[in-house]
């Protein structure tokens, strides 16, 4: 059950790191008209929120490595989908995103998958 817990800070770590990396780009996209330049790139890594968001990444990472080491990988793994829907919300409320009807209908396919997976577990 511990395990399953740290999949769930995973989860959490990856969306907020989404939507953290996501507001850096709104950010570093309206500052900068060339990205893939060298300049671009080291403005993308260190904005502020973009760092945070990989600074997260890295940690769910770290905490993941835990997570497989007590789960089965085919029971761990799709579990990450969950993400999808917390980043989708997050999206929504903080970004002011759009989701469609149609969009949403996916994310709850996506919330009965993973249902499905964690009672064959």
């Amino acid at each position: 059950m511990f395990a399953l817990a740290i999949v769930g800070v995973c989860i959490i770590l990856a969306a907020t790191g989404q939507l953290y990396m996501k507001k850096g780009m709104n950010v570093v996209n309206s500052d900068s008209k060339d990205l893939i330049s060298s300049q671009g790139l080291i403005k993308i890594i260190f904005n502020k929120y973009v760092f945070t968001g990989l600074a997260l990444y890295g940690i769910g990472t770290i905490l993941w490595l835990f997570a497989l080491a007590q789960l089965d990988l085919s029971l761990a793994y799709p579990l990450i989908s969950i993400g999808y829907i917390l980043t989708a919300v997050l999206a929504f409320v903080f970004l002011n995103e759009k989701i469609t009807l149609l969009r949403w209908g996916g994310i709850a396919f996506v919330v009965l998958g993973s249902l499905l997976i964690i009672k064959s577990g």
